[in-house]
């Protein structure tokens, strides 16, 4: 694509960092392609699978090509209808996949999640979730499974059988459907954050608050640096017992001013997410 930078200046722009953490085996998998600078434009996704890697290994090798293929729709519903697909094509998979993906195009950024992995906007000594929180603790989920049928066990969504799980909302698991447990992705589109765009799966998100990304992340100036800084964090400062993936993108750009707070929806957002942690 012309006008990308160098391998190095991409990392500066965007980077990944993963780690198989203390767990045996590693089961996320992830997207990212730095696809214009000027205006900038990313597209991001973290995958964090269970009982098996293979849905979110399958979700990062479609997602990109899906995503191409339905844009004309506006990347909004382009994204959505690439995680309606990759469910699709899962349904003889083992295990499934949490996820979130985000297209940054310019001062715009649109997110879509299922489950518990999350992005996060930072933009100076503020940080905003941008996405929903997939789980028993999110009344409405849990509403939801429940008046399916599906028998709770602590932060458990269970099968008659007793095979449970987490989130309530994934990609495969098709057995799980039958008790509640969805694919359709909450979608919303923000203002891009004047620092740092973060995604990552719950081995961040379970040992490191949001709020403590302003302080982790003060001073850094690229992406990589802060994907190191929060991979550090969360492994040996923090002891996760998780994999670990990290993506963060830099949208801070050369003669930036400061603008309106990323809190606040550029468009109207299609599902806002929760605000509630």
């Amino acid at each position: 694509m012309e006008g990308l930078p160098t391998a190095t200046a991409v990392e500066a722009i965007a980077a990944v960092r993963s780690d198989t953490g203390r767990r045996d085996t590693m089961e996320d998998a992830h997207v990212l392609e730095v696809q214009g600078t000027e205006p900038l434009r990313v597209l991001g996704a973290v995958f964090d699978g269970h009982n098996g890697a293979g849905v979110a290994q399958f979700a990062a090798e479609r997602l990109p090509q899906l995503f191409r293929d339905h844009l004309d729709r506006g990347p909004d519903e382009a994204l959505r209808r690439a995680f309606e697909l990759i469910d699709e094509a899962t349904a003889e998979m083992e295990g499934g996949a949490v996820a979130a993906a985000f297209y940054i195009d310019g001062d715009r950024v649109i997110v879509v999640n299922v489950g518990d992995a999350h992005i996060v906007g930072v933009s100076g000594r503020e940080a905003v979730r941008y996405t929903e929180d997939h789980r028993l603790t999110n009344i409405s989920e849990r509403e939801r499974v429940v008046a399916s049928g599906a028998i709770i066990d602590g932060p458990y969504v269970c099968l008659s059988t007793g095979d449970g799980l987490m989130p309530t909302r994934t990609l495969g698991d098709h057995a799980f459907q039958e008790v509640g447990v969805i694919s359709a992705p909450a979608v919303s589109t923000r203002l891009a954050p004047s620092d740092f765009l973060i995604a990552a799966c719950d081995g961040l998100w379970d040992v490191v608050e949001r709020t403590e990304l302003p302080d982790l992340l003060d001073g850094l100036v690229t992406a990589d640096q802060a994907a190191d800084r929060l991979l550090h964090e969360a492994l040996n400062e923090r002891w996760t017992m998780d994999n670990v993936t990290i993506l963060v993108v830099r949208t801070r750009r050369p003669g930036h001013v400061e603008g309106p707070s990323p809190t606040k929806s550029l468009i109207t957002a299609l599902t806002h997410p929760r605000a509630d942690d």
